[in-house]
């Protein structure tokens, strides 16, 4: 039966035909395939459905209180091991002696803890510890696994929902355990309103203001910096994934950045000094703070909602690429090591992160132009050739969104063959997805020329997309990644 008539969002006809109705297509797939349970929070439309999770927006989940009494020692360290060694690469906000010192409190006083006001705060850091570990545990977990950690995160949940008296530092680290735990779930939107209310907790206790270091001891000082950076730098990703405004603004912020000195380095009245031989662990978090502060000046002049001349634009994206250029030569030795002996497993763990983010912000800097003819699909024209020199401009920032998009979908494929591409890793799964649907539209706008400009494109994201399809779960947003990139596949195809 013929396919019912297709109108643009200004009511206009669009024919098969039209380079553009696949976007339509998507959109009518999307529709069919996303179904949102009934009485989905405002809060949570459109995520993922989650057991147990969905039903605590209207009632309080049930906690059991012998938990404790449950929680095998040997697991818990187990688990708190695997969170410094491997779970969080870049989001090292958390003191690991300090956590190894909650551990003990929890067993000692069997769920107590000795200071009794901040005794839910703290429980509910160290559940929500256990749920990011467990969630990391393997590449695929299985239906038990994730059950866990499920019920650490409804743990915490209750617990904070407990809060009493002040605000504190660990109120903040633990709703944003929480945000990275429901990314790594596909509860984007959840982790976004959760993530506004630990902003405003975290401009409440001045977070984003410098303090005299005398006044407090070094480990909250610099617990400090680190998770009021960390918080800074999800805002940006979150920004960017949805297409909201950030909440933390560069005007407002006059804090330190983190010392680059291991957690045992950290004691209350000093820091000592480290190894001269090694690399810190802290030196991917600092590199990712530094490279985020650039992603945010992207986001402000590259993609401000107020209207900016193309030369302006042009002259933006190439301050941008420049400084993005410097910060990675600063981390040239670790980024692009001459030597192919493998890393410790959270120094890969950083190099893959930190790669895969220099590269997509590069996309963000430059995508503008490569997208800047996709509305001329519809009518096939192309592009006006009486600025040559412009032009030269345009397709060398063409040429920067592919080599990065290829590079993306290379690391992503050095990650799938090793065994390292894990459900859990948010924001690989975003990454390859904006990557691959730049070869595939690049791919669509090419299609009238030869095969070889085009083809090895084609290829790689292709074979990223069966890599993603590979890790989708029902209803996961990888899942819908899969879905818009079939229907750019088969537009490419077709094409």
């Amino acid at each position: 039966s013929p396919e019912p008539v297709q109108t643009d969002l200004e009511g206009h006809y669009v024919g098969p035909s039209s380079g553009v109705s696949f976007l339509l297509r998507i959109q009518k797939r999307l529709d069919q395939f996303v179904s949102f349970p009934q009485g989905s929070s405002i809060f949570t439309f459109g995520d993922a459905p989650l057991p147990y999770l969905d039903s605590m927006q209207t009632e309080a989940p049930y906690f059991d209180p012998t938990l404790y009494m449950m929680l095998s020692r040997s697991d818990t360290t187990r688990l708190v091991q695997r969170y410094f060694d491997f779970a969080v690469p870049v989001d090292r906000f958390l003191h690991q002696q300090t956590i190894e010192a909650w551990l003990d409190e929890l067993y000692e006083t069997k769920g107590r803890m000795h200071n009794r006001e901040d005794a839910s705060t703290r429980t509910a850091v160290l559940f929500m510890v256990f749920a990011l570990a467990q969630a990391h545990m393997s590449p695929r977990p299985t239906s038990d696994d994730a059950d866990v950690s499920v019920r650490y995160f409804l743990a915490a949940h209750q617990l904070l929902s407990r809060e009493q008296g002040a605000i504190r530092l660990a109120s903040i680290q633990a709703r944003l355990l929480q945000c990275l735990w429901l990314l790594s779930e596909s509860r984007i939107n959840h982790c976004w309103n959760l993530f506004g209310t630990a902003a405003r907790l975290a401009y409440a206790i001045g977070l984003h203001r410098k303090r005299h270091a005398d006044r407090i001891d070094r480990v909250e000082v610099e617990c400090r910096r680190r998770t009021f950076w960390s918080a800074y730098a999800l805002d940006n990703y979150l920004s960017m994934a949805l297409g909201r405004p950030r909440t933390f603004h560069d005007d407002d912020i006059d804090q330190e950045l983190p010392s680059c000195v291991d957690d045992h380095q950290i004691h209350g009245d000093n820091i000592s000094p480290g190894s001269t031989h090694g690399q810190s662990v802290m030196l991917g978090p600092l590199t990712r703070i530094r490279m985020s502060r650039i992603l945010s000046m992207i986001l402000r002049n590259v993609y401000s909602i107020h209207s900016t001349s193309r030369n302006d634009k042009h002259a933006y994206a190439t301050i941008h690429t420049k400084e993005l250029v410097e910060w990675r030569a600063d981390v040239a030795h670790f980024l692009d090591p001459v030597t192919n002996m493998p890393l410790i497993p959270i120094f890969q763990r950083q190099k893959n992160v930190l790669n895969l983010a220099y590269w997509h912000t590069m996309i963000l800097t430059h995508r503008p132009f490569l997208l800047r003819n996709f509305a001329q699909l519809q009518n096939g024209s192309r592009p006006r050739r009486d600025d040559r020199e412009f032009e030269a401009r345009i397709e060398q920032s063409v040429h920067e969104c592919l080599k990065a998009a290829m590079n993306i979908t290379k690391t992503v494929d050095d990650m799938y063959r090793g065994g390292q591409l894990f459900r859990a890793y948010w924001f690989t799964s975003y990454f390859a997805f904006s990557a691959a649907v730049i070869l595939y539209v690049y791919t669509i706008q090419k299609s009238n020329e030869p095969a070889e400009s085009y083809s090895g494109y084609l290829a790689a994201a292709t074979r990223c997309q069966d890599q993603l399809s590979n890790l989708a779960e029902d209803g996961s947003l990888v899942a819908r990644y899969c879905l818009v990139l079939e229907e750019l596949r088969l537009e490419a195809l077709r094409q």
